[in-house]
C-alpha cells in the first residue's frame, strides 16, 4: 500500500480552508468540534463489537473515519473493543448479523430492508439513516466510453432501448435504473453482476452501460472507461446507507448503542468539516484511487446535462419522514423481485428511538437530518497531490 506524502498533521490546516457551506438549520450550525467536545464514555461495563466498514460506496464512508480515528474510543464505555469487518458487497453483512457474528451492520437502504425480514431467525431493526442523497451516491447511469454525446439525460435514456445493462440485483442501483426505464418506458438487456465485474466489462466493451454507485462510477469516468449519463435527481428519486443493529445487543447495551450512534454523529460532522483528511483516511484503504477521485466521488460536482441535483450529500442519522418514505418503496420493490414475501415491514424494523435518544443528548433537534452537502468544483487534489485552495478547481 502507498504510504500517505502529507502528515495528517499538516492536513488539518489546509482543511480549515475547504469547510463546505450548510444550509440554515440549528443541526447544521454545530461542528465536528462542538460534537467531539462533548464526547464522554457511556456508563456500564466494558463491551466488544463485531461491525463492519465500507470502501464499496461513498454511503458509508462514515464507517472509514471511526475506524480510522476511532471515534467510538470516546464515546463506548472505558475498555470496549471494536473489532472491524471489511465488506464490499452487502449479503455477507446480513448473514453476519443473522449469525451474530456482527451487532452492528452498515448496508445499503435494500440490503438493509431484507435484513429486517429474518426477524423469525435474528430480530434485527434499521435504528437510522447515516447517509441519504438525491440520487448522487447510488443509481447513477454510465454509458460506455465510445458512447454517442447526448444533448441531455433523456436523450440518454432513450439511446439506451434495447441495450444492454449491468447492474447488482436487488441493489439501489437496480431500484433505481428499473425506475428510471419504467417511467421512459425503455426496455434494456439487463446483466446483472456485481461492480468490480461491470467496470471490467464496461472497459472490455461487453455491455453498453451500467446502473452504479459511487466511488466505481467516478473511477470508471476518472479513467477513461465510461461516462456519466443520467442521474435519479432527473426523476425525483434518492438513496441511503442505513445502521441497523441485532434487538439483544440493543436490550443488553443500550447506553453503549447510543454511544455508537453519537460516535456515529461525530464521524459525519468530520466528513463535512474536514474533507481533506476524510480523503486521507479513505485514501489509506483504496491506495488505486487517486485522493482527486476519492474528493470527487463524495463531494463533487457531476458533469451538466445528466439531471443531477445540487446535493451531495445528505447526513441524516434521525429516521425522518423522507427516509421512512424511501424505505417502504425499496421494501415494495424488493417484495416485485420476490426477494422477500412481507406485505409489509416488519413492526420491528425500524427503531428511531435510540438516535432521537443521541441527537437529545448532543443538543440536536431529533426530527430533523443533521446537514446537507452542496457539490462543488473546489477540488482541493490534483491527482494525489494536494493544491492550493486557490488552485483547487
Amino acid at each position: 500500500m502507498s504510504s500517505i506524502p502529507r502528515t495528517l498533521a499538516v492536513l488539518v490546516v489546509t482543511a480549515a480552508c475547504t469547510v463546505f457551506p450548510t444550509h440554515a438549520t440549528d443541526n447544521a450550525a454545530a461542528t465536528w468540534k462542538s460534537i467531539s467536545d462533548k464526547a464522554q464514555p457511556a456508563a456500564g461495563s466494558a463491551i466488544e463489537i463485531n461491525t463492519n466498514y465500507w470502501l464499496a460506496w461513498t454511503g458509508a464512508w462514515d464507517t472509514v473515519i471511526m475506524k480510522e480515528a476511532k471515534l467510538w474510543e470516546k464515546w463506548l464505555p472505558k475498555g470496549s473493543k471494536v473489532n472491524w469487518k471489511r465488506n464490499l458487497q452487502g449479503p455477507p453483512v446480513i448473514t453476519d448479523l443473522v449469525a451474530n457474528k456482527q451487532q452492528i451492520g452498515y448496508i445499503g437502504d435494500n440490503p438493509a430492508i431484507v435484513a429486517t425480514t429474518k426477524q423469525s431467525l435474528a430480530p434485527i431493526s434499521i435504528v437510522a439513516v447515516n447517509e441519504m442523497s438525491p440520487g448522487r451516491m447510488c443509481g447513477l447511469i454510465m454509458v460506455r466510453s465510445d458512447a454517442p454525446k447526448f444533448k441531455d439525460y433523456r436523450e440518454a435514456v432513450k439511446w439506451l432501448d434495447g441495450k444492454t445493462v449491468g447492474a447488482p440485483k436487488g441493489s439501489c442501483a437496480d431500484r433505481l435504473g428499473q425506475h428510471i426505464f419504467k417511467k421512459e418506458g425503455v426496455n434494456v438487456v439487463w446483466q446483472q453482476m456485481q461492480g468490480e465485474v461491470i467496470i471490467t466489462s464496461l472497459q472490455a466493451k461487453r455491455i453498453d452501460a451500467a446502473v452504479l454507485y459511487e466511488p466505481h462510477v467516478s473511477k470508471a469516468v476518472f479513467d477513461g472507461h465510461a461516462r456519466y449519463a443520467v442521474s435519479p435527481a432527473a426523476y425525483g428519486e434518492q438513496d441511503a446507507n442505513a445502521v441497523l443493529m441485532r434487538k439483544d445487543f440493543i436490550t443488553a447495551h443500550r447506553p453503549a448503542a447510543v454511544a455508537w450512534l453519537k460516535a456515529n454523529i461525530e464521524a459525519l460532522y468530520f466528513l463535512r468539516d474536514r474533507p481533506v483528511d476524510t480523503v486521507n483516511f479513505i485514501k489509506r484503504e483504496l491506495p488505486d484511487y487517486t485522493r482527486e477521485n476519492i474528493w470527487f466521488a463524495i463531494y463533487g460536482r457531476p458533469p451538466e446535462g445528466i439531471g443531477a441535483s445540487q446535493t451531495a450529500l445528505k447526513a441524516e442519522m434521525v429516521l425522518t419522514q423522507d427516509a421512512r418514505a424511501l424505505l417502504q418503496r425499496g421494501h415494495d420493490f424488493l417484495r416485485e423481485l420476490k426477494v422477500h414475501q412481507e406485505a409489509s415491514m416488519h413492526p420491528d424494523a425500524l427503531n428511531g428511538e435510540l438516535v432521537a435518544q443521541a441527537f437529545k443528548e448532543l443538543g440536536l433537534d431529533p426530527t430533523k437530518g443533521l446537514y446537507e452537502i452542496p457539490v462543488s468544483d473546489r477540488n482541493p487534489f490534483k491527482g494525489d497531490d494536494l493544491v492550493t485552495p486557490a488552485q483547487a478547481k
